[in-house]
């Protein structure tokens, strides 16, 4: 059976593991490797936001028509259709450190990460325009294709207090603050019957290419933040496998809260000038689910032990624009070292 003494020299960790075996406080450092995936790309928040600068259909080329075909009654809607996505989790190679201090029944941990990754998008929608003058109908199907390539800072602060109740089990709750930084450019472009656009563009003469594209691709440029507040409570429960290995497993309740996202968007023509600028905010979201970690910590040397584990971090929206079961999920991989100062 491994001893208390040297269950405290497998030093800390998030989880905070190590206990020291004077009373007295202690502090442990050292750096922390991570390969982390994520799904915020994948969901189908606002999905088709960047086809609101490709439409035809908008109140200016309404009234425009209205007053050129005075006195027909002229009625122009649109409508979506579906879409599609395709596109790959964005992976976060990640690196930070670690600052665990306390005394044998209370430890805190502090922790700080960053990451890059990138990822491409592929978005397919469609969407169909129906103008009625009078009698007449007209109709129109449009495949809207979108191809974005985004690069991705991360970042993720962390503070987490455990509590011990025994050789075996602690209580464990904290605050986590991570932040994604995207910045993306691609084409968009539009393929369509053009039977509703050939009316517009005949009735009204020369359209601004800021309210109708026609089919012209045009490239774009994103820029976007999204923040995530949330808090967590749990246990920890750990096994002595060996004399210098600890097995852990940990399970938190998380809740969540993501404020609106704000997405810029500038269109340029051929001529690389900008056409058109759309800003919009993404609505925000609570959401809560379970944050779960395993792993083991292995006693290198009297004061180094490593630390490795897996976490899987999941989020159920409760509000927002998602449905329930539209998760975000984060899991992956931890690496690191922890010197007992």
């Amino acid at each position: 059976m491994i001893s208390m003494k040297q269950l405290a020299k497998c030093s800390a960790g998030l989880a905070a593991l190590a206990v020291p075996a004077a009373a007295h406080a202690d502090v442990t450092i050292g750096p922390r490797f991570s390969y982390y995936i994520d799904n915020s790309n994948l969901r189908s928040s606002n999905v088709d936001g960047l086809r609101d600068a490709l439409r035809v259909v908008d109140d200016q080329v309404t009234a425009d028509l209205r007053a050129a075909l005075n006195p027909a009654q002229v009625t122009l809607t649109e409508a979506d259709n579906g879409n599609a996505t395709n596109a790959d989790q964005i992976t976060f190679p990640m690196f930070g450190a670690l600052v665990n201090f306390g005394d044998d029944r209370d430890r805190f941990t502090i922790m700080g990460m960053y990451g890059k990754g990138t990822t491409r998008n592929e978005l397919v929608s469609t969407r169909e325009l129906t103008l009625m003058v009078d009698a007449a109908t007209f109709n129109e199907i449009s495949v809207i294709e979108t191809v974005s390539d985004d690069e991705i800072e991360r970042f993720d602060v962390e503070l987490t207090w455990q509590r011990r109740l025994n050789e075996r089990l602690a209580i464990l709750g904290g605050v986590r603050y991570e932040r994604l930084d995207k910045t993306g450019s691609g084409q968009v472009s539009i393929t369509d019957t053009d039977e509703v656009r050939q009316f517009i563009s005949g009735t009204l003469g020369n359209i601004d290419p800021g309210q109708a594209a026609f089919g012209a691709p045009q490239r774009l440029s994103t820029v976007s933040m999204l923040e995530t507040y949330s808090a967590r409570i749990g246990v920890t429960a750990f096994v002595p496998a060996s004399e210098n290995t600890v097995l852990f497993f940990s399970g938190m309740v998380q809740g969540g809260y993501q404020p609106s996202t704000p997405v810029d968007t500038q269109f340029f023509d051929q001529n690389g000038l900008v056409v058109r600028e759309e800003a919009r905010k993404d609505r925000s979201e609570f959401s809560a689910g379970p944050d779960f970690a395993v792993g083991a910590q292995f006693m290198l040397a009297d004061d180094i032990a490593l630390d490795v584990r897996y976490r899987a971090i999941v989020s159920f929206p409760l509000s927002g624009e998602l449905s329930f079961s539209d998760t975000r999920i984060n899991h992956g991989v931890n690496l690191g070292v922890s010197f007992r100062l």
